[in-house]
């Protein structure tokens, strides 16, 4: 933009409606939540751990910022708070005080501690990311550490205060990693009996034990081990005070398993033969053994602390071992496989493997599943994986007796919609496993789908809708990963019959050309060529080698492809993906489906999300350079566009761009004049969509939805409905993976809103955290 542009920000008329909502549009508002009889959402499962002291199963949510609470015969309760979960948190970021059943939850820089009773919570402002909490049941305080910060917050539940005691030496800054993110290398427990506070420092390999009544530091002392970067948390003893740990290197070898005395200082340190990624790693308080399981190793260490830690192999049929649980009364220990989608079911009095459960579609990856001995069953976040997202909004339950498995539903968050071809109504789907017909009146029917996680839909040349379904973590034929399901679901415009073809991988985006063929945007495994998968028709599914389509681009970084659009009048195609760092500028591509080959290649601004294009040009929001990129069709010729801070979607009316900056609140329009305007309501916009004369922009706060309309003629602002939600967080510019622009993990959240319109103007917005769908017509039309 040229300085002798013009910026000014022009009065914004807000008309009538604004005071009476739904005066120029009548708005029909959907409830999906309550047919599942809830009234808040629960998507993005996380962590689970079982309170065995009420029958009680907790299962924390990442997508959506809530705590689902699950019990025998009673509807599930979903309790909203501040901040979401940070996706890269172990289970010891949950804990849960044994003597009142209230639930502490570590947030985005935030505690979160949940009161079951009252079905509310409290959120408290922590400043620093931590990643352990531990509980005083004595009194209800809480303690904290992470690897961030140089000190322990002791938090005093009576009075919401924090106090910081420092006691670390350095800090590391928290990441999302593409590969299992490390656990936390700084532990915390508390020990009601002694009220005393230990805190074990992998960085140094010192442990620090305080007061827990005052905070004050009592004592000291560097444990007599090799160390490493990698700190497992595998239990607490409060009966004879022992602290359970096993130490990885920065190789993320397993070399070492600590039983580590409170009281008296002697530690039984144990070698171990040194497999790589321990995970799932448990104690077990009445044999006092810790069990090692390993992503790569078909193998779990039972080490046997009282035969002074002697080491038992265990063999087991696969690798990608993950998530652990116990049966303490029968001495089995259950042991997941993510890679194979099996349970593996231990007997701890032989030693050995006693059966394999199968078929339990298990994708966890998170170290995290839970038992309850009341029902005798395991609950597992099925979908939770932190390395590449966490889908659905569902907890499976695993009989592991019978083995049958149920699912209990948390929430239902729409992912998408679209209208059926020749009908009014429009199909919705949720991130789990079913959609829905909705009509314009508002009449709904449901529809069960059989395989999970829909992610995004398109209408085919003939007629039909297509569905792209499936975890990330399916990287056929690289890796094969038998529990998950990947493809494009075909599903018949006149009578909702399906027709599925298995694809490799997680397509993130369609796109359909004139001749019909469907183009799907996939994810690399390490390092290879981007491609697409390319389906000539509707009925021939991939074959390998003659539908994958190769570019240029080499890629390393996993689920960074972020845009798919076809230009029918070019017969083009244009993909974005972001840089291989958050530093490095995204990558935009023209390929050209006549000759399949790339066209123009250019590196666009920081994290682009969102293109656009018109009979001239490409336009591209740069989210983290503030600016657009504009692309000449003719000659390729570059234009750069400042905006506002974090633009985030674009859209086209009359020749006019116009820009949403997600962090500004406000609409940006270049044309012969560029001008800005705040948005009539505080919040941080996310989407914008032109429908017949309005441009329709969508806005949160963290209690509000806000639906807006801006009149392309009067170029006034409407405000048309706000619906009152405790959302809790909602901004995009944070590092949780799952709204993280800078390099979106597997679950790819491109909009919390999805805007659509239909022939006769109207307009229907589906918002995924709130789980509901609004559909406004017109008045007087």
């Amino acid at each position: 933009m040229s300085k002798a542009t013009v910026i000014f920000f022009f009065t914004i008329f807000l008309v009538c409606s604004t005071l009476f909502p739904g005066q120029l549009f009548h708005v029909e508002k959907i409830d999906f939540l309550t047919h599942l009889g809830l009234d808040v959402n629960g998507a993005g499962p996380l962590l689970v751990q079982s309170d065995t002291v009420r029958n009680r199963i907790v299962m924390v949510n990442t997508n959506t910022s809530s705590v689902s609470i699950i019990e025998k015969d009673k509807p599930v309760i979903n309790v909203p708070f501040k901040s979401r979960v940070p996706q890269y948190l172990k289970s010891e970021a949950l804990a849960i005080d044994s003597k009142s059943g209230n639930i502490y939850i570590i947030g985005n820089r935030s505690l979160h501690i949940v009161f079951p009773k009252d079905r509310n919570s409290r959120s408290l402002d922590t400043r620093e990311q931590y990643e352990m909490v531990a509980v005083n049941s004595a009194t209800g305080d809480a303690y904290l550490v992470g690897r961030e910060s140089l000190s322990m917050a002791y938090v005093q539940i009576k009075n919401s205060k924090i106090k910081r005691i420092k006691y670390a030496e350095q800090v590391e800054k928290m990441a999302n990693l593409n590969q299992t993110p490390p656990p936390p290398i700084r532990k915390v427990i508390c020990d009601s009996d002694l009220q005393r506070v230990v805190v074990t420092d992998g960085f140094t390999s010192k442990i620090h034990t305080f007061s827990a009544k005052s905070g004050k530091l009592l004592k000291t002392r560097k444990l007599k081990i090799k160390g490493g970067k990698r700190w497992h948390y595998a239990g607490y003893n409060h009966e004879n005070h022992y602290l359970y740990a096993v130490i990885e290197t920065t190789k993320r070898k397993v070399m070492e398993a600590v039983k580590i005395d409170i009281l008296k200082g002697k530690d039984l340190v144990i070698d171990l033969p040194g497999l790589s990624e321990g995970v799932g790693i448990n104690y077990n308080p009445k044999l006092d053994q810790v069990y090692i399981p390993y992503d790569n190793a078909p193998t779990v260490h039972l080490v046997d602390f009282k035969n002074r830690g002697q080491v038992h192999e265990i063999k087991i049929p696969t690798y990608g071992n993950d998530a652990t649980a116990m049966d303490l009364k029968k001495n089995l220990l259950y042991v997941a496989s993510w890679a194979y989608g099996t349970v593996e079911v231990i007997d701890l009095n032989q030693k050995k493997l006693k059966k394999t459960i199968k078929n339990t579609g298990i994708i966890p990856h998170m170290f995290n599943m839970a038992f309850n001995p009341a029902d005798g069953c395991l609950y597992i976040p099925i979908g939770a994986s932190a390395v590449n997202g966490s889908f659905g909004a569902a907890v499976t339950v695993l009989d592991p007796g019978s083995e049958s498995k149920k699912k209990v539903y948390t929430g239902w968050a729409p992912v998408d919609l679209i209208q059926l071809p020749g009908k009014e109504s429009f199909l919705v789907f949720n991130s789990e496993d079913q959609f829905a017909e909705v009509q314009p009146n508002g009449e709904i029917s449901f529809h069960q789908l059989p395989y999970d996680y829909p992610h995004d839909v398109v209408q085919s040349k003939e007629g039909n809708i297509c569905l792209a379904y499936g975890p990330h973590q399916s990287y056929w034929p690289v890796v094969y990963i038998w529990a998950s399901k990947n493809g494009i679901m075909r599903i018949n415009s006149e009578d909702l019959s399906l027709y599925d073809r298995r694809i490799p991988r997680l397509a993130h985006r369609l796109a359909v050309d004139k001749k019909g063929a469907l183009y799907a945007l996939q994810n690399n495994w390490g390092g290879e060529k981007q491609f697409l998968s390319v389906l000539p028709d509707e009925v021939r599914a991939p074959n390998q080698g003659d539908m994958r389509l190769e570019l240029d681009d080499w890629v390393v970084r996993e689920t960074t492809q972020r845009i798919l659009k076809y230009d029918s009048d070019k017969n083009w195609l244009y993909l974005v993906r972001v840089g291989e760092l958050d530093s490095e500028p995204g990558i935009f591509q023209i390929l050209d489906l006549e000759t399949g080959k790339v066209v123009f290649k250019y590196p666009t601004g920081l994290t682009p999300t969102d293109l656009v294009f018109d009979k001239s040009h490409v336009y591209l929001s740069n989210f983290d350079s503030n600016s657009i990129t504009k692309i000449c069709k003719d000659d390729f010729t570059i234009q750069k566009l400042k905006t506002g801070e974090k633009p985030i979607k674009l859209a086209l009316a009359e020749g006019t761009l116009y820009c949403i900056n997600h962090n500004s609140n406000t609409l940006q329009l270049f044309g012969k004049k560029a001008r800005t305007a705040r948005l009539p309501v505080q919040g941080n916009p996310g989407n914008i969509k032109k429908i017949g004369d309005f441009l329709f922009i969508t806005s949160h706060t963290s209690n509000s939805l806000h639906i807006l309309g801006f009149s392309l003629k009067k170029q006034s602002f409407t405000v048309l409905h706000t619906e009152a939600y405790p959302f809790g967080e909602t901004t995009l510019d944070t590092d949780n993976s799952a709204f993280y622009m800078r390099g979106q993990f597997g679950d790819s959240l491109f909009e919390i809103n999805r805007i659509k319109g239909d022939k006769k103007d109207r307009v229907w917005i589906s918002d995924y955290l709130s789980g509901k769908l609004f559909i406004l017509s017109p008045i007087n039309r």
